[in-house]
């Protein structure tokens, strides 16, 4: 009887042991991220957790477990169909902070202002930032930077592009867009590119520039105002959702990376054209990370799998 305990006190042991390594490795450092700048971006993610929004959440959380970014950027349509009413407004529990609640995942989080987020109060998604310890959208367009070594830095720049596009002008719904003035948001973006000293320069917004979907497509508007200043101060990437889909488009020859990542909720079917280098449309997220000298980008599925990754230098 006596050794019949031992034996399964040492075989409780054991299982507990393996066990315990098994977790550590589960939970260890997926990527060695040293030196660099790391965080995520998710897009048109908000559906109250319904669609794929939970499942594309959840991986996000796992993700932030093993890499820890520094924090996360949301490229527009936070609250998707019709924004919300005040800061007050329940959906910022149902859609937001009981989503996107694990400890992984309570970082600064810096969004934009989607067409869907201009249907409710757009100060509304303003003013949150004043009562949460995460919500960092301090106004309708704003900049940062952030050191990623003692010599390299990176300038962030986040848009509001829904104000540039015609349409929204001419329908219903739409009540704080004719509150925006756009020649001084352009203004404002020359200035800061152009005094900009870091050597990334990092540009988001909801509207794509570029998109090869058939939903929605290219934004003629930022086509002809925005494009060029990004061109002519030398930004290296421009970030975007709007639609659902996953793109990296580049122009042959032409120095700027164009990024769709609005998989963050319910993907749409996706297409391709001449400029399409990856096209995708699974529910997803995208991790980033800045190197001193490159900036890597993947796509990161809701099963947790990198589907796609690229790298590029700054120069």
């Amino acid at each position: 009887m006596k050794l019949f305990k031992k034996i399964a006190y040492l075989s409780i042991s054991c299982l507990i042991v393996l066990l315990a390594f098994a977790f550590t490795v589960k939970k260890g450092k997926t990527e060695d991220y040293k030196g660099a700048l790391n965080f995520l971006i998710i897009s048109d993610w908000g559906w109250n957790g319904f669609k794929s929004q939970q499942e594309v959440a959840d991986q996000m959380a796992a993700y932030a477990e093993k890499t820890e970014p520094k924090f996360i950027i949301s490229c527009g349509d936070n609250f998707q169909v019709q924004g919300v009413a005040s800061f007050q407004d329940p959906l910022w529990i149902s859609n937001y902070e009981n989503i996107y609640k694990n400890i992984s995942l309570q970082v600064d989080w810096y969004p934009v202002l989607g067409n869907h987020d201009y249907k409710g109060n757009t100060q509304a998604e303003i003013d949150y930032s004043k009562i949460s310890r995460r919500w960092r959208l301090e106004s309708h367009y704003y900049t940062f930077a952030k050191k990623i070594n003692d010599s390299v830095s990176a300038r962030f720049i986040f848009l509001d592009t829904s104000p540039f596009v015609t349409e929204y002008y001419n329908k219903p719904g739409f009540p704080d867009i004719i509150k925006q003035d756009t020649a001084q948001q352009l203004i404002w973006l020359k200035e800061v590119l152009k005094n900009s000293k870091e050597q990334w320069k990092l540009v988001f917004g909801h509207h794509p520039i570029y998109s090869a979907s058939h939903v929605h497509g290219n934004t003629i508007e930022l086509i002809e105002k925005i494009k060029p200043i990004l061109k002519k101060y030398h930004a290296q990437v421009y970030f975007s959702g709007h639609d659902h889909d996953l793109q990296h488009l580049k122009e042959q020859n032409e120095p700027i990376d164009y990024f769709v990542t609005g998989a963050g909720g319910e993907p749409r079917p996706s297409s391709s054209n001449k400029m399409t280098l990856y096209s995708n449309s699974v529910p997803a997220f995208s991790s980033v990370i800045l190197f001193g000298d490159s900036l890597q980008v993947n796509f990161i599925n809701s099963k947790g799998v990198k589907i796609y990754s690229y790298k590029r230098s700054y120069k």
